[in-house]
């Protein structure tokens, strides 16, 4: 039998700056660019079933003399160019991701004082919405701080499922030495690329992303009993033909653009149910056997078109909605969010967990609740 593999603990973390959804639309109506298409903005925010997000900016409601991000103009302009936003995205990165691995660190040292910073053998960070080299993984082994051995691992600019390749290397680098412990820290900064522009999957996007990190423990130790952890059973990863123009992220002159066509929830639809089947008839298993499930909140009609066709209950995808109406969609870190809410819920049993990104890419996994 192979190695059992555990997340042990679950840590996130959000900025200090907190928007609900009506100012943010309030705000982006007021933006004289938008001025014939406040309508559109509305149906689009008013339905977007997200209440607030978090944002490493603090200037939208902030008298113009008073911001550090954007110029002190009626309208915002000109905005930041792509160069002022990855040197904001250095900064902020660093600060969150360290927060989130020190809050991660406080969780665990009284379930067992020997899982410490200096007891870390890998480094695994995450993240799509800003570059550095040295980037905040080689800022986190030096605040934490972690060995100067550590083995480091950046999976960068792979979207909202790169969580789960981080975890299956995780997982991977566990069966292989078991003694092994490996810190994943998955940081996104969405709102750092809010932009003024008409193009319609813009809009859509400055309607759902905000700003995240989350810190994780994997390992192959028996998890502590006042812990809540997974077991990483099984993964699958699946391009859907014929996708790759749906769902895209590329860098833009102003910020980072974001295509996400409006077809994007149809296609989920269509394969989810396949991609579900597979990845449990793998393992013997049939979607009876699935106590919860875990599934990315890219947009409301992602989750609701993924509930449709594996015949989901509101209940069923709980954690998924109240992380999208109190977070929004943080791209990569938005699973672990979605994890952490399911222990706070005290879900029990046998998990499936997907998150969906550019490809169109589908990425899922069975765990066990430990």
């Amino acid at each position: 039998m192979r190695q059992p593999v555990y997340i042990q603990a679950i840590e996130t973390a959000v900025p200090q700056y907190c928007y609900s959804q009506d100012f943010v639309l309030e705000f982006m109506q007021r933006l004289p660019v938008y001025a014939a298409r406040r309508g559109f903005l509305a149906r689009i925010y008013r339905s977007s079933a997200i209440e607030r997000r978090y944002s490493v900016i603090g200037d939208y409601d902030r008298p113009p003399a008073e911001r550090t991000f954007y110029p002190p103009s009626d309208d915002f302009t000109p905005e930041p160019d792509v160069v002022a936003r990855n040197e904001r995205y250095v900064i902020e990165s660093n600060r969150l991701a360290l927060e989130a691995a020190r809050g991660l660190f406080a969780q665990v040292k009284d379930a067992d004082s020997a899982v410490n910073p200096a007891s870390i053998t890998h480094l695994i960070t995450v993240s799509c919405t800003g570059f550095s080299a040295p980037g905040f993984d080689y800022y986190l082994a030096r605040e934490l701080p972690l060995p100067p051995t550590v083995n480091r691992l950046h999976v960068g600019f792979m979207g909202c499922y790169a969580a789960f390749p981080a975890l299956k290397t995780a997982r991977d680098i566990c069966i292989a030495d078991p003694g092994a412990r490996v810190l994943i820290v998955d940081l996104e900064l969405c709102s750092l690329h809010l932009q003024q522009k008409l193009d319609p999957d813009i809009i859509v996007a400055n309607a759902l992303f905000g700003d995240g990190a989350a810190a994780a423990l994997v390992s192959a130790q028996e998890p502590r009993s006042n812990l809540a952890s997974f077991r990483l059973d099984a993964f699958q990863s699946y391009i859907v033909p014929d996708s790759e123009q749906e769902m895209a992220w590329t860098v833009g002159h102003t910020a980072f653009d974001m295509r996400l066509s409006a077809y994007v929830p149809q296609m989920i639809k269509r394969e989810i149910g396949g991609i579900t089947d597979s990845l449990l008839a793998a393992g013997g298993l049939g979607r009876e056997q699935v106590d919860q499930w875990a599934i990315h909140p890219g947009g409301r009609a992602i989750v609701e078109k993924a509930a449709e066709e594996l015949g989901l209950s509101s209940e069923d995808m709980e954690a998924s909605y109240s992380v999208l109406r109190n977070y929004g969609n943080m791209s990569s870190a938005t699973i672990f969010f979605v994890l952490q809410e399911m222990q706070r819920l005290g879900r029990r049993g046998r998990m499936f967990a997907a998150a969906f990104g550019p490809g169109l890419t589908v990425e899922s996994a069975i765990l066990e609740s430990a």
